[in-house]
């Protein structure tokens, strides 16, 4: 057992969270000062429909981590932006789709450089290997708590 005095600030846990926190706050400020009034969260849903769109509401509280209630506000407040809808699957009626709208489809690559500017801003005084590193760290922490 480590003998190491405990310091919150300087454990593992909280560095992870508040370089969590200050991403998607920058996130959330690059796109406000952009003209896009989105939150990191819709972000999420938008970028998964961007890798492959028309997807469930439940395929997108998988790949999110998140819960389905939640997600079900998210769809609903892009809907209200305009930037994706929701049909009903021609195969299965019961199943409903999500879709990305054509004003989603136009700012596509205005919203990727910001979430791109926005990785360069966190990672400004890293080099590629110290990022690489960084990112193969974060792959192993999370493979070890999966």
């Amino acid at each position: 057992m480590n003998d190491k005095q405990y310091f919150l600030n300087d454990s593992l846990g909280y560095k992870l969270f508040h370089a969590s926190r200050l991403m998607n706050s920058r996130l959330n400020r690059n796109f406000k000062e952009n003209g896009f009034n989105l939150s990191y969260e819709q972000w999420q849903i938008l970028s998964r429909l961007y890798e492959r769109d028309a997807q469930t509401q439940n395929d997108l509280a998988v790949q999110n981590e998140r819960d389905q209630a939640s997600v079900s506000r998210l769809i609903d407040n892009l809907i209200k932006r305009g930037y994706v809808k929701r049909e009903v699957d021609q195969k299965d009626r019961r199943v409903n789709k999500i879709l990305l709208t054509d004003e989603a489809k136009r700012i596509r690559h205005d919203l990727e450089h910001l979430a791109q500017k926005t990785i360069a801003q966190a990672s400004e005084d890293l080099s590629e290997e110290e990022l690489a590193l960084t990112l193969d760290a974060l792959d192993k922490i999370r493979g070890n708590l999966e």
